[in-house]
């Protein structure tokens, strides 16, 4: 909520306010949330055609200072992502019935914004400055500083250059450690508990959720790259039960050494490794009954499904110290290489490289799982149907980098 009252509202609204501004707006039925936006896309179009001090501007000002103090009602931190043409609000879609928010989607969209966070204690001079910086993000000014703000971030997860990897902030090393008798054994099995926490348990462990992922990535990467050079330590299923949780450890230690052999510096590698490790964990929003449904899903189960890489990423959102790239792939893991799949754009495009990596990682440890309705693949039976999906659904260079890679090495 702002620390400073907002100033009092004008005693009669200035020219050009009615019957659309921002007192039509107040006494309208829309939500906190729709208000909130839909004062802040007038603010950016108004503040376009007059000038700062103006009478307009300051109404404007006045009305989103008015509707900052409504979202705060829980003091949880707000997040709001643009994603093509749809907006949500935290985890949940503006529907139907909050409608003609189409200049909100195209004002973020024209500022390469996917999302941005809200906490609870955002000063109006913080809220000010992130308005400037909406204000002039389509300049193309090299002296503009990034925006930096302790309760507001700018996220991005779509609109990535996938020739570039994501380089993530550093994640502080909790005092985990690693004993060489550890690495002997290289079963995963604590390793599999941990995952099975945060993907069967999330209303639980999200408050560890870095503390975990720090323990499981220190296992992970001092196995594949301090153990023998020639050797991919994978780990296999004891159940079918244990797929979920398995599978996601072995995305991380495939897709970690496709980037490494790639040559990608070590900090790219281990935000690739993070975002294949928690490529799924929107699963952890959607209903049990649809997880675990044995029959074929409705549309209406199904589309709920294809939710899961969006509430992936927004979860990972509200966490500062997971790399952006982790957020990237658990929006992108769906996406195939030609631009088809899930989320569905309407603007094809390329998935970022360290998704195109967990694709390939996807679909070679799937294949080489027993699964209930099938046994595991040979390797060069994996390889053979991998080449069917070559430059459709996988990237074809990266592809064959994977295929050497594999066969250079042993696995279990």
């Amino acid at each position: 909520m702002p620390d400073q009252e907002a100033p009092p509202k004008p005693a009669a609204p200035p020219p050009g306010d009615a019957p659309n501004g921002p007192g039509a707006l107040e006494r309208s039925q829309f939500s906190p949330e729709e208000k909130f936006l839909r004062f802040l896309s007038k603010f950016l179009r108004d503040r376009a055609l007059y000038p700062e001090r103006h009478p307009q501007i300051a109404a404007d000002i006045n009305a989103i200072q008015s509707a900052l103090m409504n979202l705060f009602p829980d003091s949880k931190e707000r997040t709001f992502a643009f994603v093509e043409d749809q907006l949500f609000v935290d985890d949940r879609l503006m529907t139907n019935a909050e409608k003609n928010l189409g200049e909100v989607l195209e004002i973020f969209n024209e500022r390469k914004i996917d999302a941005f966070l809200l906490r609870p204690g955002l000063s109006w001079d913080e809220f000010a400055a992130f308005l400037s910086t909406l204000l002039f993000a389509k300049k193309d000014s090299p002296e503009k500083a990034a925006f930096c703000s302790p309760h507001i971030e700018i996220r991005q997860f779509s609109a990535v250059d996938s020739s570039i990897p994501v380089v993530p902030p550093t994640i502080k090393d909790l005092s985990a450690s690693v004993s060489k008798a550890a690495l002997g054994k290289l079963r995963f099995e604590d390793e599999a508990k941990m995952v099975r926490d945060i993907y069967a348990d999330w209303n639980t462990v999200q408050g560890a959720l870095v503390n975990l992922v720090v323990k499981i990535m220190n296992v992970l990467e001092k196995g594949l790259f301090e153990n023998q050079q020639s050797f991919i330590p994978l780990a296999n299923l004891k159940s079918y039960d244990e797929y979920t949780y398995v599978h996601a450890i072995n995305l991380s230690i495939l897709t970690m050494a496709q980037a490494e052999s790639m040559g990608y510096p070590k900090e790219a590698v281990h935000a690739f490794g993070i975002g294949a490790l928690l490529h799924d964990v929107g699963k952890t929003q959607v209903a049990e009954q649809i997880l675990n449904k044995q029959g074929q899903l409705t549309p209406q189960e199904s589309e709920e499904m294809k939710r899961h890489p969006l509430k992936g990423a927004m979860l990972l959102l509200q966490y500062p110290e997971i790399p952006p790239v982790s957020v990237i792939v658990a929006y992108e893991h769906h996406l195939k290489y030609d631009g088809s799949g899930y989320p569905s754009m309407k603007r094809k495009r390329t998935p970022h490289i360290a998704s195109r990596f967990t694709s390939i990682s996807d679909q070679f440890d799937a294949m080489r799982s027993n699964r209930p309705y099938r046994e595991a693949m040979a390797p060069e039976k994996i390889f053979e149907a991998m080449q069917e999906n070559r430059g459709t659904g996988l990237d074809p260079e990266l592809l064959d980098n994977f295929l050497l890679l594999m066969k250079s090495k042993r696995f279990n």
